[in-house]
């Protein structure tokens, strides 16, 4: 039996919730971490036509990029729509969870997914860098038959994970000395008589954010009545981590050849984009899914020749073009990307945690905009 809970803290190892922005109500909107899953839906958004999808294939799970409550609920009634489908939600015993900006900002998350759709060549740049994680080291002590045990424990909530590898901890053999009193319940030894035991001491880097987990995984598994650890503070700091992503072309295309890809890459039957000379060549490119246009002088500070983004303002148009940055906007609705990538990732945690669930991408759910 697979858990909501289970899924979403692989989901989170993904794109931890500290790298999502402060106004996100990125998490569990509805439901409960206990929950049972049979089938979940992987979705861009909460919509009518998502909501009736899941319905329809008795979905119990459903996992959306944008998060579906974003302002405060003051009443929980029928009066308007979205509400609504919240109590449909609860009626139909329906979780949901969301993972949004997080996702955004996530190492081969949905910026990377864009800058790879388009081509883009890495290694890219970051357009806002927001976010840097402090790393610690943790020093264990653990009796050398439980040591590999506690390792594999520490490693599973993300602890040793130094670049693109894991498992990473640094372990060396000595002896542990101690007494336990009277009032003391030793797993090893016995009361008011000194003990020796044969011990590994691991070293084991792990980003500050996951302290909580590290130390109540400690506790939770160590043999001891009283694990003795110390954590560091090592003075380094893990990748950086924020939205947006820019990259160069393989070889520099026209602004009119580029605006024909995107169409083709993204399946999108129009674009806005700046009224500029269509002959201009472009090289160097920075790709931000979703409302975009605040970020654009830190494209413009990257070198970007073009911007593509989404929800550009008239006259947010006019400072791009004033500051002769050229822009595409391909809309919001380029996130969808979200629905085919997410359910990727999550076929393969399935096979590599033995998840019991099916897994359905949403269908139904279509762009708002149509143009004529």
């Amino acid at each position: 039996m697979t858990k909501t809970g289970e899924i979403i803290q692989q989901i989170e190892r993904f794109a931890p919730p500290h790298l999502a922005e402060d106004w996100d109500p990125i998490g569990l909107a509805f439901g409960s971490n206990d929950q049972k899953v049979n089938r979940m839906m992987v979705a861009l958004d909460l919509d009518a036509n998502t909501l009736k999808e899941a319905k329809e294939k008795e979905v119990d799970f459903i996992f959306t990029h944008h998060p579906s409550i974003f302002g405060s609920l003051k009443t929980l009634n029928e009066h308007d729509a979205r509400r609504q489908e919240y109590l449909e939600l609860i009626r139909s015993n329906i979780a949901l969870y969301s993972a949004h900006t997080n996702v955004d900002a996530a190492e081969n998350g949905m910026n990377d997914w864009l800058a790879e759709t388009l081509a883009l060549k890495g290694p890219y740049e970051v357009i806002d860098p927001s976010y840097q994680t402090p790393l610690s080291l943790l020093v264990l002590y653990t009796p050398h038959a439980e040591a590999q045990n506690m390792r594999a424990a520490l490693h599973e909530v993300g602890a040793g994970q130094v670049g693109d590898y894991s498992n990473v901890s640094y372990t060396s053999e000595g002896k542990g000395h101690f007494t336990p009193s009277y009032e003391a319940n030793p797993t090893i030894g016995k009361e008011n008589q000194a003990e020796t035991v044969a011990e590994e001491r691991a070293e084991i880097l792990f980003p500050r954010h996951l302290l909580s987990k590290v130390i109540e995984t400690i506790y939770k598994h160590h043999p001891y009545e009283e694990p003795v650890f110390h954590i560091l503070a090592t003075g380094k700091t893990e990748k950086t981590y924020g939205i947006g992503r820019v990259g160069e072309l393989s070889t520099p295309q026209t602004f009119s050849t580029l605006i024909d890809r995107v169409k083709k890459v993204f399946s999108l039957s129009h674009v806005r984009y700046a009224n500029a000379d269509l002959n201009t060549e472009i090289k160097k490119v920075a790709i931000l899914g979703g409302s975009g246009e605040k970020y654009y002088e830190q494209a413009l500070s990257k070198n970007a020749d073009l911007y593509i983004t989404g929800d550009i303002s008239y006259h947010g148009a006019q400072d791009m073009i004033r500051e002769g940055l050229l822009f595409i906007d391909a809309g919001h609705f380029i996130e969808n990307i979200f629905v085919e990538k997410m359910t990727a990732n999550l076929e393969k945690w399935k096979q590599e945690k033995n998840w019991d669930i099916e897994i359905i991408p949403a269908e139904a759910q279509e762009d708002v905009f149509r143009f004529s």
